[in-house]
């Protein structure tokens, strides 16, 4: 397998700490391709991050029917709307102002580092020769950046192409919690149909296993499927589950007992396509999630729960994820032992979550997606938790599905957290052993105690 991969020894010059730190990656997307989509070169990142500068400037209606024209693959249609709303205009502007961001900084230093600093032009050349062998240039993305291994969130993955030593899956729970599907979305943007396809298709595929078309016609069934498809999925190699409702609900997860999740299941599966009842919905996602984080602590496996901000598209409220709506979930008694990992650093809420991992033992926390959001927050946010919190409670981690941003956000989680340790050095706020142990638990061991993974 060739490779044209920076060695990470002199890609990260200057980081007397963190710099050759083995690290594991919490939570990725390797080996990711949505439904109906074929894993593109890394100018589609652009493409997606100027999703909402698209849709703020075309109206609604087009918006959507772009949307699903290009998801359908109905390519006539998808170009008559481009031209008419001149969509490759917009995309293009909104290329020049995400030019600022720390998004740009990290897609420049993983091309840089896998292709070399060719250009462009150069750049995507080689791109689109190298994704024939993805997963060659995805371990590429992990030997230049000296990563183990990552925790990768996808529907599913082949172990014979993407082995266990060094991709590790991670299942969501979602597609069990809405067996009947989603009430109409009224809001704007494409963001919560799109989840709400995955997670429709992805049950699809788990029912199908189990020798079905539809949900079963009572709760106590379905339960005992999702309880075999999961213990199925995690006997072929899942190590997690995660949860990603608040693009769809609220996160505000309650108590609901078997008799008003009974009820609620009746009354969605005879409900006609398309017919609304948000409340009925929620006690049975509320109920279904109760369910599996129980037999998450008698499989002794983590939960991820997707905290703060979406994607640069409108769909996810933002109110709907704050993680202090979980409150009521985490202090349930006999989920003291279920291990929790609130992901993304939580933004615009991180010190809700730093105060949830304080007072609860089994709350831990990562800051996967932020250094490619926000290097300079990133910094901030790390400082306020590693001074805050016990050794073992915060991880890295990159959410990404492009080896060139895994690679650039890489970079950056280490640049934001050596100076989290230099600045904490030199203030006497640590001693050197102790930044070097911040830097090891950080970057990889945490990670590797909380899966029971090698280290």
């Amino acid at each position: 397998m060739g490779t044209s991969a920076m060695p990470f020894s002199g890609f990260a010059h200057g980081l007397e700490i963190t710099g050759l730190v083995p690290a594991i990656d919490h939570h990725s997307h390797a080996a990711y391709v949505r439904p109906g989509e074929k894993l593109d070169t890394f100018d589609a990142l652009e493409t997606e991050v100027a999703a909402g500068y698209v849709e703020s400037r075309i109206p609604a209606d087009a918006y959507q029917q772009f949307v699903r024209a290009t998801r359908a693959g109905d390519h006539d249609a998808a170009e008559a709307l481009s031209t008419r709303h001149e969509i490759p205009q917009l995309r293009d502007a909104a290329r020049d102002l995400y030019r600022t961001t720390a998004f740009s900084r990290a897609l420049t230093l993983g091309c840089d580092a896998l292709y070399g600093p060719a250009g462009r032009e150069s750049q995507l050349a080689t791109a689109r020769v190298r994704l024939d062998d993805y997963r060659g240039l995805y371990d590429d993305a992990l030997t230049a950046s000296s990563t183990r291994s990552v925790l990768t969130d996808v529907p599913d993955l082949d172990a014979d192409e993407w082995p266990a030593e060094r991709y590790r899956q991670i299942a969501r729970i979602d597609p069990y919690l809405f067996p009947f599907g989603h009430d109409p979305y009224g809001g704007r943007g494409f963001d919560a149909q799109r989840f709400a396809a995955i997670l429709a298709d992805k049950l699809s595929v788990e029912l199908a296993a189990a020798g079905r078309a539809t949900p079963h016609d009572d709760l106590d069934a379905y339960i005992e499927f999702v309880e075999w498809s999961l213990r199925r999925r995690v006997a072929e190699g899942v190590v997690g589950f995660k949860i990603v409702a608040a693009y769809l609900r609220s996160l505000h997860f309650e108590h609901v007992d078997a008799v008003e999740a009974r009820d609620a299941y009746r009354t969605l599966r005879v409900a006609a396509e398309g017919e609304a009842h948000p409340a009925a919905r929620k006690a049975l996602s509320d109920h279904l999630a109760g369910v599996i984080a129980h037999l998450a602590v008698t499989l002794d496996v983590p939960v991820q729960i997707h905290s703060g901000i979406g994607h640069s598209e409108p769909g996810l409220r933002i109110a709907n994820a704050n993680p202090l709506l979980l409150e009521d979930f985490l202090n349930t008694p006999t989920l003291n032992r279920l291990r929790v990992v609130l992901i993304h650093g939580g933004y615009p809420y991180a010190s809700q979550l730093g105060a949830l991992a304080h007072s609860l033992g089994n709350v831990y926390l990562d800051f996967s997606w932020m250094p490619y959001l926000h290097s300079h927050l990133t910094a901030r946010v790390l400082q306020e938790w590693l001074e805050f919190l016990p050794a073992h409670k915060v991880a890295y981690g990159t959410d990404t599905a492009h080896p060139e941003i895994h690679v650039g956000a890489t970079f950056l989680a280490r640049e934001a957290l050596e100076t989290v340790l230099q600045q904490g050095l030199a203030d006497r706020v640590w001693t050197t052993d102790q930044v070097a142990m911040l830097a090891e638990r950080v970057l990889g061991r945490n990670v590797a105690e909380l899966y029971g993974l090698p280290y």
